[in-house]
This record gives C-alpha cells, structure tokens and sequence, in this order.
C-alpha cells in the first residue's frame, strides 16, 4: 500500500514585514540584525518559508515589540485600538487628560457594570 501523501500546510501570515518597515529598515539590515540571509528573511516574510522560535525573539527584540506582536499586530495600522493606545502612551501629559475628556464624552457615561 503506498503511502498517503499530506498536503502541504499552508504558512500563516506574519506582521514581520510591516514592523520592520515601520522601523525603516531594508530587509538586508533586518537580515542582518537577525543574523540571517536576506533572502530567508524575504521567504519568512511571504509566507513561503517556516519561522523559528529563536527568529521570532531575535525579532521582537530587533524591533522593540512582543513577540506576540509579530504575528498579530500590524504597526502600520494607524486606526487599530493598540496603535491608538501607543498614540496615548506617547501623547504629552498635559494632552494625555484632554484626549480622555474627548474619548470620554464620546463614549457617554459609564453605566457602573465595570466596577
């Protein structure tokens, strides 16, 4: 009886790409960050190549993020709820209290179910 052949597993999609473009780097520096070939580092980008654990925390470390990060959350999303929270994070002090007084009368009162 022959063998049964296994169809190939599609990759997942990373956010390797994007948070190394919102780094401004060239995939040659990032490759060369993570210790690796441009063209592997092209290939894990595009889904056409497996990533490792080790590639993945060299990464995070690389671009300032999680882990985690990487392959959720896409830097470049102006408009995602953890890129407005990192636009908070940032804002000035003195601007961080007006920007809750705006979301906050936005969102109206709160009804008292959170605590």
């Amino acid at each position: 009886m022959a063998p049964i052949k296994k169809p190939k597993q599609q990759l997942k999609r990373t956010f390797l790409k994007e948070w190394r473009e919102y780094h401004n780097l060239s995939q040659e520096a990032a490759a060369s960050l993570l210790n690796i070939s441009r063209t592997l580092l092209s290939k894990i980008e595009n889904a056409k190549s497996p990533y490792t654990q080790q590639l993945m925390e060299n990464a995070a470390v690389a671009y300032g993020c999680e882990v985690a990060d990487l392959i959720m959350r896409n830097p470049l999303d102006r408009g995602a709820v953890w890129s407005l929270q990192e636009q908070l994070n940032t804002a000035p002090p003195e601007r961080r209290q007006d920007i809750l007084t705006v979301v906050e009368a936005m969102l109206g009162p709160r009804t008292g179910t959170d605590g």
